[in-house]
């Protein structure tokens, strides 16, 4: 094969391609985050929840129950009645009974239980609203970390695609060369080598690339093999300062803020819990239809109905230990609340201690790993043009090529490395959606 086309066809592949595929439509971060929302199962789940939680904050604790009863019986027996010294018998005596009635019942007093009760359901709807805001913060997280990954992984195919032509070109050189004589067949060999390896490298960044578009397309629940959609760059905050971190983290992070909810919810079963020792009072209401027909008997038909009111208080004086049992553990449900948060705080102040520890060394990184990388690329293209010019040798050439990919290879994971502490920081300290 002809060695000018082969190097044609190879910057074809590696030139022509990309500007094809960036004909495709391009998205943003913040159209991939809602894209997101909207389609995302989990969060599909956690809204159920958390409607399930607003069903069951209404004033049914406060209302009163009212029902209807209805009824018909048959009674089919045989009676005996001596009285002195009479005797009379009823053989297969039959009797019809009607019932029916309507029953209010209000609870006016409970030792205020139904207004703990109402509060634990708002308590307990505050929690599902906060484990909502927690489900939809971790996805803005995952999403972000997986288009700055896409992001990242461009960055690296560009990087070995400008090797990789590089290499295509030192390699028709070197053939040239030595069909001419000028130079030996080793080298031409050696550049040959080192084609091969850039080709291969190329094509994993490539999968590597596509792999990234994948999970980036699985949390937006669409078409997993859309790709080439993104066309951006990884852009850092001005850095996050440790007191204010700090001072947001104790105010809005949801896992404080859930255990605060936790807290109150137990302090209102202790309350529950002691409403038990105190009396209740009830109204009842309601009208009754009786009626009841024995035609063999004495009296043979009997009716009554009409309404009835009235008031009735209980109170438990002895229930084998149950409301002391009931109050006991309560006290200590509300005292592993306060431990539970306790720890839960002390665990978040560990998280942003480690992981502003790890954000500023990550700062620190970016700077070098830039000023490397522009070092390299300026170092590359000296040596392009001294190994035209026949000063540096193909190996030597080669090492140039490697210490520009490695800088690369180093800035890009850097700045990405800072953008994931950083997400991690603005998640714990709350601020990921504000």
């Amino acid at each position: 094969m002809d060695i000018r086309g082969l190097f044609f066809g190879i910057l074809c592949f590696v030139f022509l391609v990309p500007v094809r595929v960036s004909a495709q439509v391009k998205i943003t971060l913040d159209s991939c985050i809602v894209r997101a929302l909207e389609s995302n199962y989990s969060i599909k789940i956690i809204r159920n929840q958390q409607q399930q939680a607003e069903n069951n904050v209404s004033f049914s604790p406060f209302m009163p129950t009212l029902g209807v009863t209805a009824g018909q019986r048959q009674n089919i027996q045989d009676s005996k009645v001596i009285a002195g010294e009479e005797e009379r018998k009823l053989n297969v005596s039959v009797s019809d009974v009607l019932s029916a009635g309507v029953a209010l019942n209000w609870r006016l007093f409970d030792g205020m239980e139904m207004f703990m009760t109402y509060s634990r359901y708002q308590e307990m709807l505050g929690i599902g609203e906060l484990k909502t805001k927690t489900a939809v913060e971790n996805l803005i997280v995952e999403v972000s970390s997986y288009y700055y990954d896409v992001i990242r992984q461009h960055s690296k195919v560009e990087a070995a695609r400008h090797s990789l032509a590089l290499s295509a070109s030192r390699y028709a050189e070197a053939r040239d060369k030595y069909v001419l004589g000028v130079l030996s067949g080793l080298e031409a060999q050696q550049a040959k080598l080192d084609l091969n390896a850039d080709s291969s490298n190329y094509i994993k960044e490539k999968e590597l690339l596509k792999s990234a578009y994948i999970s980036l397309n699985m949390s937006m629940n669409t078409d997993l093999q859309q790709h080439s959609y993104v066309d951006d760059s990884i852009t850092l905050r001005e850095p996050l300062l440790w007191d204010e971190l700090q001072d947001n983290m104790l105010q809005w992070n949801t896992t404080l803020l859930i255990g605060r909810r936790d807290r109150k919810v137990s302090e209102l079963d202790m309350k529950i819990a002691r409403a038990a020792l105190f009396p209740k009072l009830d109204f009842n209401a309601g009208y009754n239809y009786n009626y009841t027909k024995t035609p063999e008997a004495t009296t043979s038909l009997n009716r009554t109905n009409g309404p009835y009111w009235g008031f009735s208080v209980s109170v438990d004086i002895f229930n084998r230990l149950e409301n002391r049992r009931k109050i006991k553990n309560a006290k200590l449900d509300m005292e592993n609340a306060d431990l539970s948060y306790l720890e839960a705080e002390l665990q978040m102040k560990a998280d942003l201690a480690q992981l502003y520890n790890t954000y500023e060394n990550n700062l620190q990184m970016v700077s070098f790993e830039q000023e490397s990388a522009r070092v390299a690329f300026d170092n590359l293209d000296a040596a392009l043009e001294r190994y035209k010019l026949g000063e540096l040798a193909g190996i030597e050439f080669r090492e140039f090529q490697r210490s520009y990919i490695d800088a690369v290879d180093r800035e890009v994971s850097a700045i990405y490395q800072t953008k994931m502490s950083e997400l991690s920081l603005l998640l714990i300290s709350g601020q990921i959606m504000r």
